[in-house]
């Protein structure tokens, strides 16, 4: 499974990472355990998935796509423990929850249901950020090889640039090729909550009223790591004197 990291110092693999997810969501994963990816087409940045939607062109000048494009499903975490930019884009209604795993725990849950061809299908990575004109720059260079790479490596990398200026996102992105398997834009695979997730931390604007039942109600399932409230916008208690 090691070869599956991607951009991952061994420190790194082992390192949490993190998503904010609706409180539907949350309690979704403890009833149906199940974690679901989506095919990069719906993720926001229209520039996502560049290299497998660019237009190759044969040394006769014949021009084609990338077939295997709609194989691949994914999922963005962060290696920021947490920002206000996050909260206000992924929590918008004050009523998220942030969750926090590893890399290695994510890919090893993906990797067990991955059958026969795990090894060249389950992939999770750190994004590397870099201009257009750079991005433009790899896939002139590195498009053809990684294309037609038969360890999966090189069409999951693919799937691991982005832009600079989304570059405080910080992401790291769950991937799997589904060769064609799976149809419809979302793709499911089984989890265990109770082992995956190491901790829970509610949106800092949450109500404690709220946040104090979703808690209760979390560790009546048998949820029994960390819960509590973001205190991001708690002001700090700061004195000074006159000396």
């Amino acid at each position: 499974m090691d070869r599956n990291f991607l951009n991952l110092t061994e420190k790194q693999k082992d390192q949490p990472i993190y998503r904010i997810i609706s409180v539907g969501r949350l309690f979704e994963l403890f009833s149906n355990r199940q974690n679901v990816l989506v095919k990069p087409k719906l993720w926001e940045d229209p520039f996502e998935n560049f290299m497998m939607n660019s237009t190759g062109e044969l040394k006769d000048g014949r021009l084609f796509s990338i077939g295997f494009r709609e194989h691949f499903f994914g999922q963005c975490w962060t290696r920021t423990k947490e920002s206000d930019a996050m909260w206000r884009i992924y929590s918008y209604k004050k009523e998220g929850a942030r969750i926090s795993t590893t890399p290695r725990k994510l890919l090893k849950a993906l990797y067990d249901s991955g059958g026969q061809f795990r090894d060249i299908s389950c992939f999770i990575g750190k994004v590397n950020y870099y201009t257009t004109t750079r991005l433009q720059t790899l896939l002139q260079s590195n498009g053809p090889s990684w294309m037609t790479d038969s360890t999966g490596v090189g069409q999951a990398q693919t799937l691991l640039f982005k832009r600079y200026p989304f570059k405080h996102e910080n992401e790291v992105r769950i991937i799997y090729n589904s060769q064609g398997k799976v149809n419809g834009d979302k793709f499911s695979f089984p989890i265990d909550p109770f082992k995956l997730i190491d901790d829970i931390v509610f949106d800092p604007r949450m109500e404690y009223k709220e946040f104090s039942n979703y808690k209760s109600q979390i560790k009546a399932l048998g949820f029994s790591r960390r819960i509590v409230k973001s205190n991001l916008y708690k002001a700090p208690n700061l004195k000074f004197s006159f000396t």
